[in-house]
């Protein structure tokens, strides 16, 4: 047995990848048989070292992450067991049992144990530059769906591709249909934007925020004059995320001065109804929850008016007289940038958070991605629902045809995951079809979805391979 502590984590990490140690045998530290169907995915980010790994541990089957440490004490001593985040780890490998205390997660549930030094023929990796190294080759290695895609070329997968654009704009309408007599729709369109201008670390206390203030309650203030509007809003949306209740200094006076003329106006309201969900910390200033609500204030600034649901029917009415692709995509995102640009006076154009110093150049607070993520997550599945609910056919048809055709939104973990997988440099190389469009982009997360993520016969069994060879 292996008798060192001076191994990095990362060359138990790269172990444990390979699958390099022998499997005859393979007991927890308690005694029951482990059989490995798939490792898990490597995560190099924050949270598990590995994810979606599928383990049978005696006689249950366990779909979950792997966290990886040198000895039992890591556990306890990268304080895991009050993280929320590693609630869904499965099973504790670590080079070598140390300790009585058993592995509890945040939960309560406790977390078995595999030890790896009796397993191991040869010494890890004593170099974690070495072992990174060699993790970031490993992790970027193309899948068996690669191999295929390569062997068949770009059209088959772009026509799967295709397919899954397809099914995940379509498993998004269907959702939106189910709910389309609930309510009123322009409400839904409503919830719809705001969870979508969220950012995934608080797009549901957006939406929590988008229920608590409806539109209807919200479109009389805009009556009034915007710096009345602009207060009245504001205060209701940062008193009920609590935006108020942090204790900070505000070094430009413009900002402080609103900022207490907003805390005022909502200290002076009846009622301080307060969304559940709290509002992450995890997130790109650029992205902050103080800018994304005032970029929503302004988008609806310019509809309110006309209304939401008629000014977005405009839109798509002005865009439908466009056939030539290039031109309905140009005059798309024309439109898009006019709801959602921030007026040149607007002094969060240089402010990220709340308590910060000025940045030196002004940003827009509603960026061209963020708009992007809006066609995809509110604006198009809205429209496809209200189409199909209406029979609208050249509704839907233009729709389709801007699902496909616009820019792609930013590159994210589990679309650089695919692409790593599925497009490496070998095919993209010499191929004409590009990864920076909308649907082919959608399409990687849906396929990311329905085989890397939603099926539990590993990678080795997928079928997804065998989809590209027919």
């Amino acid at each position: 047995m292996i008798k060192n502590n001076s191994f990095p984590e990362m060359a138990i990490q790269q172990i444990w990848l390979e699958q390099d140690f022998d499997q005859v045998t393979l007991k927890t530290i308690c005694g029951q048989q482990v059989k490995i169907e798939f490792a898990g995915w490597y995560n190099s980010a924050s949270g598990p070292d590995f994810r979606e790994a599928r383990l049978k541990i005696g006689k249950q089957y366990f779909l979950g992450a792997v966290e990886i440490h040198v000895n039992s004490s890591g556990w306890y001593s990268h304080h895991h067991e009050g993280n929320p985040d590693y609630n869904n780890v499965v099973l504790h490998v670590v080079l070598y049992h140390n300790g009585q205390r058993k592995i509890k997660r945040q939960d309560g549930r406790i977390v078995p144990e595999l030890e790896l030094a009796p397993l191991l023929s040869k010494e890890p990796s004593t170099s974690e530059t070495e072992a990174k190294i060699h993790l970031k080759k490993l992790s970027e290695l193309p899948g068996r769906c690669g191999i295929a895609a390569l062997e068949r070329g770009t059209e088959t997968l772009k026509k799967i591709l295709g397919h899954a654009a397809e099914q995940r704009i379509q498993e998004k309408t269907e959702v939106l249909l189910k709910r389309w007599d609930e309510q009123d729709p322009e409400e839904l369109l409503f919830q719809l934007l705001f969870k979508s201008l969220g950012y995934s670390p608080y797009a549901q206390v957006f939406e929590e925020l988008a229920k608590q203030y409806q539109f209807r309650e919200l479109r009389p203030l805009f009556r009034q004059s915007q710096r009345t509007t602009r207060t009245l809003v504001l205060s209701r949306w940062f008193g009920a995320c609590g935006l108020f209740s942090k204790k900070m200094t505000i070094a430009d006076p413009t900002v402080r001065h609103e900022f207490q003329q907003w805390k005022a106006a909502w200290q002076e309201l009846p009622e301080h109804p307060q969304v559940s969900g709290k509002i992450s910390q995890a997130h790109r200033p650029q992205n902050s929850p103080e800018r994304r609500l005032l970029g929503m204030f302004h988008h609806l600034y310019r509809i309110a008016n006309d209304g939401l649901l008629k000014r977005w029917l405009v839109v798509l009415r002005n865009l439908s007289v466009f056939s030539e692709e290039k031109e309905l995509r140009r005059q798309a995102l024309a439109e898009t940038e006019l709801l959602f640009s921030t007026p040149d006076w607007e002094i969060w154009r240089k402010h990220l958070v709340l308590g910060k110093s000025k940045q030196i150049n002004t940003t827009q607070l509603v960026g061209k991605d963020r708009q992007t993520v809006i066609w995809a997550n509110a604006v198009l599945p809205f429209f496809l629902a209200l189409a199909r609910h209406e029979n609208e056919p050249e509704l839907e048809k233009l729709l389709y045809q801007l699902f496909m055709i616009l820019p792609a939104e930013a590159s994210n973990s589990k679309t650089r995951f695919m692409e790593n997988r599925l497009w490496y440099s070998e095919l993209s190389k010499s191929a004409k079809l590009k990864m920076n469009t909308f649907g082919n982009r959608q399409g990687l997360i849906q396929i990311q979805h329905d085989f890397c993520q939603n099926f539990h016969q590993g990678c080795v069994r997928c079928e997804l391979p065998r989809l590209l060879e027919d």
